[in-house]
């Protein structure tokens, strides 16, 4: 954000609101700051009442998309194609438990200012998900046996993407070649990925080979899998999703099951709450799982989905050829009714206009979130990069944390393990690269944007000085914390033989509250110093 939008620029001038309208105009789908300083006349009590209730439903709101829509339906395509648990993991899965944190990333960086909140909230649910999310997996779990080329497979990589961020602020910019290159890395990732388990898949092969009892079986298991070649991967995606799916049932609540004229008040207006938010997950999200799958509803997507996304984008104006866009989709999705009423689309096709439609739903709510948090900036002067890796990363790592600990809890704790470590990855490489690419792509070919953390800024102003310290202060400290953390786990499991106990849980619950601490702590001072010299 420009620094002309500063609460103490903003309070002294004559005309709060008009000053906030003139100098504040970052926030893309609400502007939250006009209307704190206009309609709520800086009624910062409202402010603190709305706060919590706004993001719960917000956050509420894109888990439950990723876990009821996306999720399944990239799982179903994971099936459908017949790919491996192991690729499926580092492809399809991890872009969909991943989907917040990269659209969060790619979003918030529309500037030099915004890179920092994509810093804070890819590393900061990075380092949530390698502490807290895997401590709570081994306590679920009890012991895990981490495999060994699996595991420091994922330590190096997540070691390599910060080592190379760290050279990169060093440097003190990054160009658009630099941010392709970054990015490209995941595809280095997943053929690495895909070389192990070949690699796996052979050793195994070759010890039933020699097992002499085994012969038999072994002979006709390499019959069935001329025929069924791919299949055993695909089960056991197929075998986690439906054990996540009962788990999921279970834990409806039982005031839920009761008519509504016997529900609590409490009970009814989390019920009128949830149906009214799954209703319009229902009419703008096809549904990909077979189990839910109406003909009807199918039909009606088609013509609702197209328009539904458009206005969500906002991109009534946007034309091809002189022909405006939401016409023409709105012809196809009519054609595609017309043939769902006589016959019947691909389940295979609705599942891939899920996950459009879900990345779509994700993308705006992020973008009101990513707003949302530019008005906290703007009151308390508290730096990007905290307010990302906190209220953002957070929020993002809900969906990952409910995930991989439901997971660990029906015995799947090295899947969960390994998906907290992978998923770094992805969202490192992927998340993070993929907003260097966009922020690059957007200056002057080739792109250059200044990603320096150790300089201050090039200003005659104290202020602008300190305020630049206090944002590069941020970014390094967790993007060191995040290399420490990954090197001590690595030391650590190594020591252990790669049998991780209770006792590395709490060690992680401890390295992480010692993080967030200190973290704290030298925002507070910073940003005390910041409003000091705004008032001077």
């Amino acid at each position: 954000m420009a620094n002309t939008c500063l609460y103490s620029l903003i309070k002294a001038s004559d005309d709060s609101c008009q000053y906030a309208k003139d100098n504040c105009n970052d926030q893309t789908i609400f502007p939250f700051t006009h209307y704190y300083f206009c309609q709520l006349d800086e009624n910062w009590v409202i402010l603190i009442l709305i706060a919590p209730f706004l993001f719960f439903i917000l956050f509420n709101f894109l888990a439950r998309t990723v876990d009821d829509y996306l999720s399944p339906a990239v799982t179903f395509i994971a099936e459908y194609f017949k790919m491996s648990q192991t690729f499926a993991g580092v492809t399809l899965i991890a872009f969909a438990n991943g989907v917040p944190d990269f659209l969060c990333a790619v979003l918030a960086s529309q500037d030099d200012d915004g890179i920092l909140i994509a810093v804070g909230s890819i590393f900061g649910s990075g380092l949530f998900m390698t502490t807290i999310i895997v401590g709570a997996v081994i306590l679920l779990s009890g012991v895990v046996k981490a495999e060994k080329v699996p595991f420091m497979r994922d330590i190096l990589f997540n070691g390599v993407a910060i080592i190379l961020l760290m050279i990169f602020a060093f440097i003190g910019q990054i160009n658009h070649y630099m941010a392709i290159g970054f990015c490209s890395l995941y595809l280095l990732y997943i053929i690495v990925v895909l070389v192990n388990e070949n690699s796996i898949k052979k050793k195994q092969r070759q010890d039933e080979i020699n097992s002499q009892e085994e012969k038999k079986e072994q002979e006709e298991k390499q019959l069935l899998a001329k025929k069924d070649q791919g299949e055993e991967g695909n089960q056991d995606i197929q075998n986690v999703d439906e054990e996540l799916k009962k788990e999921l049932a279970e834990s409806i609540p039982e005031s839920f099951k009761k008519p509504f004229g016997e529900m609590t008040t409490i009970s009814k207006i989390k019920y009128v709450y949830i149906t009214s938010l799954e209703f319009v997950r229902k009419v703008t999200i096809p549904v990909s799982n077979q189990e839910k799958y109406d003909k009807t509803y199918a039909a009606i997507h088609q013509l609702v989905c197209p328009i539904a996304m458009i206005a969500l984008l906002g991109s009534f104006s946007m034309e091809i050829y002189e022909i405006k866009v939401w016409i023409i989709l709105e012809v196809i999705g009519l054609l595609l009714f017309i043939y769902q009423i006589i016959f019947e689309i691909p389940i295979i096709i609705l599942s891939m206009e899920c996950v459009v439609c879900s990345i779509i739903w994700c993308k705006q709510v992020i973008q009101v979130l990513i707003d949302f948090i530019l008005l906290i900036q703007t009151i308390t002067g508290v730096s990007y990069s905290y307010l990302g890796m906190t209220f953002l990363a957070f929020g993002n790592s809900t969906c990952d944390f409910l995930v991989n600990t439901k997971l660990a809890s029906i015995g799947y704790g090295l899947m969960a393990m390994t998906g907290c470590f992978s998923g770094g990855v992805f969202n490192m490489l992927c998340g993070f690269g993929g907003a260097l690419v966009r922020l690059t792509a957007i200056e002057k070919y080739p792109g250059v944007v200044s990603f320096d953390l150790f300089r201050d800024a090039k200003s005659d102003s104290q202020t602008d000085i300190i305020i630049t310290r206090m944002n590069n202060s941020i970014a390094y400290c967790v993007i060191i914390f995040s290399l420490m953390n990954i090197i001590m786990t690595c030391i650590v499991v190594i020591t252990k033989k790669f049998k991780l106990t209770k006792n590395l849980a709490y060690y992680y619950f401890f390295i992480y509250s010692v993080f967030f601490i200190f973290i704290t702590t030298l925002t507070i001072a910073l940003s005390s110093i910041v409003s000091y010299l705004s008032e001077q």
